[in-house]
């Protein structure tokens, strides 16, 4: 699937579930609903169905579920039946309908990309030099267990090495689609405090070949060329990415790189680190293992929770001003490309990306600003407790200059995301 195709799925599968938990909570509270629409902008299909009208619309950015009497149009619905003739508690419900059925969206996502997909395998992403797995281990092996326990995450492998230590440790692992087991003999550290084997488990694994170097950037000015692969640096043998990466924060600068038959010797730019960090290089695909559904339901719960806290979080550093809102806040451009960058990742990267994207509008949906849920929430909240309700029209007002005001916002946004992508 095409970036273009996966970003339309994406927007048209968010608004959709959040339109639709408008439409549904609006049947519910016995609200009537004019129009059901996904999109903005010229019709490109309608029908009507009772009194709805169902429309798709141009420019896939966003949809709405336009209610009898929320503005100025009551359609063919009774006033009993109008937004505003409907009381505070079912508006409020209307309200939180929307950012709820984007949770909702989100953890079905994460559970349907853990359990059919499963969970990522640690892979030797790395070895250091001189360390015992050097010689038993390669990178790209897949570990399947240690000592017998299924493994899935790098805090499950270093107790299972401390307890064994210093006798060899039982690696269970998929080498070349073989499984097979080996030993290796742990090996105490005194920078670590702890016993090592020598290598970095991760569940992605980026080797030290480039894929592309780009003209005029400072990998290309140091003669690096696009499919060349490290070999070695400073004497030290290089089989990945991660192994040069540590080869360099050592201060190496010089290393040897194989292009075709042929054996050169480069050296990397004073700023070696962003320069490595510039290019493109080619990674593995990831490694997946199945998993039980009680357990997907389980970390798929544990994902969304994660996902709300750490965007609040952003919410609140934004507001404190702790960090820019240049950082903090994406456009429809800037959705696009970390769906580009979850694309090149795997099916599960893309699902969870989406799924924390949804979790994402739900809550911003939720801040009390002008034409957003929580705007039409707080409306409804201040009604129950004072027991006076806001003029409909002055209501109807605030949400439409608010929504003015976001769209100008969301030019604004979108014309950043492009000077910082093509700028």
């Amino acid at each position: 699937m095409s970036t273009f195709a996966l970003f339309l799925v994406t927007i048209l599968l968010l608004v959709g579930m959040h339109e639709l938990g408008h439409f549904l909570a609006a049947r519910l509270v016995r609200i009537g609903v004019i129009e059901f629409a996904i999109g903005f902008g010229p019709t490109l299909r309608a029908w009507k169905r009772g009194k709805t009208r169902y429309s798709l619309r141009l420019f896939p950015l966003g949809g709405y579920v336009r209610l009898a009497g929320e503005g100025w149009d009551s359609g063919e619905f009774p006033l009993e039946e109008s937004y505003y003739g409907r009381p505070a508690w079912a508006r409020l419900l209307v309200a939180l309908a929307g950012p709820a059925f984007n949770l909702l969206l989100a953890f079905v996502l994460a559970f349907a990309g853990l359990w059919l997909i499963g969970l990522p395998r640690l892979r030797v992403a790395g070895l250091v030099p001189d360390k015992p797995a050097e010689k038993v281990l390669q990178v790209g092996d897949t570990i399947l267990a240690v000592e017998g326990k299924p493994i899935w995450s790098t805090d499950e492998v270093s107790p299972l090495i401390q307890a064994r230590a210093p006798e060899p440790v039982r690696f269970q692992i998929l080498r070349d689609s073989v499984p097979q087991e080996v030993q290796v003999a742990p090996v105490y550290s005194e920078e670590d405090g702890r016993y090592v084997v020598g290598a970095y488990f991760l569940p992605q694994v980026v080797l030290a070949e480039l894929l592309e170097v780009q003209a005029l950037t400072p990998l290309s000015a140091s003669g690096f060329r696009s499919g060349d692969r490290v070999v070695e640096a400073c004497g030290r043998p290089v089989r990945s990415y991660l192994e040069l990466w540590g080869a360099v924060e050592e201060g190496c600068r010089t290393v040897q790189v194989l292009r075709g038959e042929e054996t050169l010797t480069l050296t990397l730019p004073e700023n070696a680190a962003q320069a490595l960090a510039a290019g493109k290089w080619r990674t593995l695909p990831m490694v997946y293992g199945a998993i039980g559904a009680g357990r997907a339901l389980a970390l798929a719960g544990q994902q969304v929770g994660q996902a709300v806290f750490f965007v609040a979080a952003a919410f609140q550093a934004l507001v404190a001003r702790r960090i820019p809102a240049g950082e903090a806040v994406s456009g429809p451009v800037g959705i696009a490309a970390a769906l580009a960058e979850g694309l090149a990742a795997g099916p599960l990267v893309v699902l969870l990306l989406i799924a924390v994207i949804s979790v994402n509008l739900a809550l911003f949906n939720l801040l009390p600003i002008p034409a957003l849920d929580g705007s039409r929430l707080l409306f409804a909240l201040v009604e129950l407790v004072t027991r006076r309700r806001v003029p409909p029209r002055v209501e109807t007002l605030v949400h439409t200059l608010g929504f003015v005001l976001l769209l100008g916002l969301l030019v604004l946004i979108t014309a950043r995301d492009l000077l910082r992508l093509f700028g």
